[in-house]
């Protein structure tokens, strides 16, 4: 059976022993009243009735299914409606318990009377079609009965549910109301399989070895049903873990979006009519829409001001991106079409397809709804102004018709179920929204604005003239990609700005589309990228002493690339790590080189190799090993292509022992310090390379005074391992 919300807020003081002597008294008059009760018959029916209801059923929609409904079939069958009547209430009662917890303050007699009123109605009515049955069949077999009672039933709970449902929360009658007429198959089934083997033991002399076997069915069921329901719990708590994980790398205000947009999503389909059985599918999807933010670089989420044209390109490709990311992990093309158009909006403005209207996918506008729900949840604090900025968003951003589902009660209840998630947020933490047509202040990454004249060179203002000329330019080699641009801004309508090189110098270019024409306003921005840069050097150069010293000189960061790759020696061999697989070939490689007669010198050896190449797995998804000789030491190069190690990260490493970030190199450091003599460090955008060295090399060829081959290991290694990185990672 669906849930009945809670429609009180209150606390009942009232214990259950009361409620169950009361039912238990209340049945037994009913069944004596009748005459023609054998208790040690009934017994064990009403035992069955509670532990059904105490342990229920999962359907596919999520839903719980309480089979007490078998047993108060079965009583009505071979007992009669008053006897059934008994099994109503006391299964009422038992739903009621479970949905309460157990504890008598969250009993809630409304929920527990509605629940009673429907399965009263609802027995009435099997009652009503069995009597009819007799009439036309007489000799009916138990199976027919089973079937009708069944059907019977169901035909009266479900209109009934659903109008409680339209008075308590104000959902459309007809929701979902396919989903949940293929869901009734369930429970008939099970009626029409159990109730007559049931009834039938009931005369018989080994009564207690047929229910133990009825009993060992339906434990059967159960277990299966809890397997599933277990497994679709978890699916969704790892679509929810790893929406967190990549969210929380890109920006503190971005995480727990996907979370909460899913619960959203998942209330909200309970408004529509969207199928039940594909509605756990759409929810997996919502937390997981923006997963293709998890291929961008993070200053994109944390950049004060606007994004730039090129930037806002880079972000608009994430719903393609995550597209291609759901396809792989769903192989489903429509769960994949439905990301890449969760950006479309109704009036056409939208990306990547700039779909309009109903062109765009119906799950697709219902994730943008969700979406944007979350964000206005989090930036309003009223509820009325979260209902007037959608009423004020559809026919232009949202569905209007979905728009129309979004009232002052729903917004209220899903503030409810995202603060029983704990996923509730602050509004003065929403994150800023990333959008083009916002300038930027020239100056605003500096210090102070008395320092913006020291480091922002001279302005000029150009125009796209109607006519198609440009007029005020200075620069002629700026010429053909302002005109591009102005273009792009005029066709869109769009204000942005870009960064334009021009010789030895770049321009802040902004784009603003008035009246027909494209006003331009270009500011020579050199001087602040060179304070910039000289900034960059001389961070990096305080980092620098700040590890020589901690490390006592054992440790240095290498600010130029060049830096650390003028140290290598003579390259020996290489190996890509890809895999876990890959990680003990290039420790043995590494090793490989070492006197093996100093057991200890090679686990030091191996060990830092070892963490060096596993940090190359879970942080950069791989990268390669390469062997040097330089000077009687053997070097180590780890190299990876990842999004680099934040500096103010870097000397934690020496100060806390143990110390570890999902960005830094990881617990494996301390290893790798304590193992190796020297160790050459640089890391930039682009990636992080690790230089390890080990004095003591063996010489090649020569092993314990006799001339001697490489390794087998080695040599086996093949000319593969030594082709760029690049083309060995593709």
């Amino acid at each position: 059976m669906n849930q009945l919300p809670n429609a009180t807020n209150g606390k009942n003081d009232v214990p259950y022993p009361f409620w169950a002597l009361a039912g238990f008294l209340y049945g037994a008059i009913l069944a004596v009243g009748a005459g023609h009760v054998e208790w040690a018959f009934v017994l064990p029916i009403l035992l069955l009735t509670l532990l059904l209801d105490l342990f229920p059923i999962r359907l596919l929609s999520g839903d719980e299914f309480g089979a007490g409904l078998i047993g108060f079939l079965a009583l009505l069958i071979g007992f009669g409606p008053y006897t059934a009547l008994l099994g109503v209430f006391m299964s009422c009662l038992a739903n009621e318990a479970r949905q309460a917890g157990f504890r008598a303050g969250g009993f809630d007699p409304v929920r527990w009377l509605s629940r009673l009123a429907v399965y009263t109605l609802s027995t009435c009515g099997a009652a009503l079609a069995l009597a009819g049955l007799h009439q036309v069949w007489p000799g009916a077999s138990p199976y027919v009965q089973a079937a009708a009672a069944a059907l019977a039933f169901k035909a009266v709970k479900l209109p009934l549910d659903s109008g409680m449902r339209k008075m308590l929360t104000g959902i459309e009658l007809l929701a979902g109301i396919r989903g949940r007429l293929k869901e009734t198959r369930v429970p008939i089934l099970l009626c029409i399989l159990v109730i007559p083997h049931f009834l039938g033991m009931l005369s018989r002399s080994d009564m207690f070895y047929e229910l133990a076997y009825t009993g060992l069915l339906l434990v059967f069921v159960l277990y299966f049903s809890s397997v599933y329901g277990r497994e679709a719990a978890g699916w969704r708590r790892t679509f929810e873990r790893f929406s967190l994980l990549f969210e929380s790398r890109l920006s503190p205000a971005l995480e727990g979006h996907g979370i909460r947009t899913g619960v959203i999503a998942d209330h909200l389909l309970d408004r529509l009519s969207y199928p039940r059985d594909k509605k756990r599918m759409l929810v997996r999807i919502a937390i997981q829409h923006d997963i293709g933010k998890s291929t961008l670089p993070a200053y994109l989420f944390n950049k004060r001001g606007a994004l730039s044209l090129s930037e806002e390109d880079e972000y608009r490709s994430h719903s393609e991106k995550g597209a291609d990311i759901i396809f792989t992990l769903t192989e489903d093309e429509r769960a994949a079409k439905w990301v890449r158009h969760h950006h479309e909006r109704w009036d056409g403005k939208g990306f990547p397809g700039g779909l309009k209207g109903r062109d765009i996918p119906y799950e697709s506008r219902v994730l943008s709804l969700c979406s944007r729900i979350d964000h206005l949840l989090r930036r309003e604090p009223g509820d009325e102004e979260v209902c007037a900025l959608v009423r004020k968003q559809a026919g232009r951003e949202i569905d209007p018709e979905l728009a129309a589902v979004v009232d002052l009660a729903l917004v209220q209840e899903l503030r409810e179920r995202l603060a029983l998630r704990g996923a509730e947020a602050s509004p003065a933490s929403a994150p800023p929204e990333p959008r083009a047509g916002a300038i930027k202040p020239v100056g605003t990454d500096l210090s102070s604005p008395d320092e913006q004249g020291s480091y922002v060179g001279a302005s000029m203002q150009v125009k796209l003239s109607s006519d198609g000329l440009l007029y005020g330019l200075e620069e002629p080699e700026l010429e053909a990609p302002v005109i591009r641009l102005a273009r792009r801004a005029e066709a869109e309508q769009t204000a942005f700005y870009e960064l334009l090189p021009c010789g030895e110098r770049t321009y802040e270019a902004h784009f603003d589309p008035e009246h027909g024409e494209v006003r331009i306003m270009l500011t020579d921005i050199t001087p602040a990228i060179a304070y910039r840069e000289r900034l960059q050097r001389e961070t990096l150069r305080s980092y620098r002493e700040m590890m020589c010293a901690l490390s006592g000189g054992k440790v240095t960061l290498c600010p130029a690339e060049e830096e650390l790759l003028a140290r290598l020696g003579e390259r020996l061999d290489a190996w890509t790590v890809a895999a876990r697989s890959d990680v003990g070939r290039s420790r043995d490689l590494a090793a490989s080189f070492m006197p093996q007669g100093d057991p200890k010198r090679l686990m030091q050896v191996k060990l830092a190799v070892s963490e060096a190449s596993t940090n190359l797995l879970k942080h950069a998804l791989g990268g390669k090993v390469s062997v040097f000789a330089h000077e009687g030491a053997l070097q180590v190069l780890v190299r990876d292509e990842g999004s680099g190690i934040a500096l103010h990260e870097l000397p934690k490493t020496f100060v806390g022992s143990g110390y570890s970030s999902k960005r830094s190199l990881g617990r494996g450091f301390g290893v790798m310090y304590a193992s190796a003599d020297r160790m050459f460090l640089h890391t930039d955008a682009s990636g992080t390379q690790l230089l390890l060295e080990f004095d003591g090399m063996r010489e090649l060829g020569v092993e314990d005074g006799s001339s001697a081959a490489l390794p087998a290991a080695v040599s086996s290694l093949g000319e593969a391992a030594a082709a760029p990185l690049g083309a060995e990672r593709n």
